[in-house]
């Protein structure tokens, strides 16, 4: 029987889940697997600075983020939950990645041209700084993805964290809105469909050759070529640490994935393939 327990780095009840997954060489026992939609989406590009580019599938650190955000897990609480040897996430493209590209206009941010101030000083009276309104506007181009659909699965081995997040999921709710990649775009989790639940992760004692229904991380060398498909592949983040008041990446995830939502035909003795809900997954 799960129990309910308050933990300072948690925001509300939480659920401490008796028989939480363990994660062997990246391969999990077993998995929550639900859908993630949205009218749209933006997960920003860390390689470009102009042009706000979004890649077209969601970074691991971002899914770790926006779960952490559904438990109830500040900023900077859930890195270490979410290493690469305690926690495992699958992802899967349910249509196909479309992009759109619309132009923007705002302020400058940078404090030592743009911003004005007002106030006191700032040592014993408050000083107030903020972006000059009568400022010129800055054209920025964002690239967005149009009614994004993927489907999730993700098993973590801290009790606390996965009995909560599997409590969060039944009930339909999320301590903080999830979204995807900004603030402004709301994501709907669903976790009523066929597919979705908690199940168990059997490894496929598989031949030499195999399909794959999600993405294919860190096995772009896995996939064997095929005449009548192509595929793209992304390097997005992969983990994360807090760095003072920040945090850096350090790793990164390369995903192979067939635009038009296909399988890939992989190399089993080069990519670690299993079985969750009679879907064929790769885990990172």
């Amino acid at each position: 029987m799960a129990r309910r327990d308050t933990n300072g780095a948690y925001r509300g009840p939480t659920v401490t889940a008796d028989d939480p997954p363990t994660v062997d060489d990246g391969i999990p026992s077993k998995c929550l697997t639900f859908a993630l939609t949205g009218d749209w989406g933006h997960f920003r590009r860390i390689d470009r600075t102009v042009t706000k580019q979004t890649y077209r599938v969601p970074p691991r650190t971002t899914l770790a983020g926006l779960l952490a955000a559904v438990v109830g897990v500040g900023r900077d609480g859930y890195y270490d939950i979410f290493a690469d040897d305690t926690s495992a996430i699958a992802v899967e493209l349910l249509s196909p990645p479309r992009t759109v590209s619309l132009p923007s206009l705002g302020l400058g941010t940078n404090p030592n041209e743009t911003f004005s101030s007002s106030g006191g000083t700032g040592n014993k009276t408050v000083k107030v700084q903020y972006p000059d309104s009568t400022a010129a506007r800055q054209l920025h181009s964002y690239h967005y993805l149009v009614e994004p659909a993927y489907r999730v699965s993700v098993a973590v081995e801290d009790p606390v964290f996965y009995g909560t997040l599997r409590d969060r999921l039944e009930e339909g709710v999320a301590y903080y809105p999830p979204t995807l990649g900004l603030s402004e775009l709301h994501a709907a989790i669903g976790y009523e469909a066929e597919q979705a639940g908690e199940h168990a992760v059997e490894r496929v004692a598989s031949p030499d050759r195999c399909t794959v229904d999600s993405l294919v991380p860190n096995g772009v060398g896995a996939i064997i070529p095929d005449t009548e498909q192509s595929y793209a592949v992304e390097r997005v983040p992969g983990t994360m640490t807090a760095d003072g008041t920040s945090r850096k990446t350090t790793s990164y995830v390369d995903y192979a994935f067939r635009e038009d939502t296909g399988q890939l035909t992989v190399d089993a003795s080069k990519v670690e393939v299993v079985e969750v809900g009679g879907r064929t997954l790769a885990f990172v």
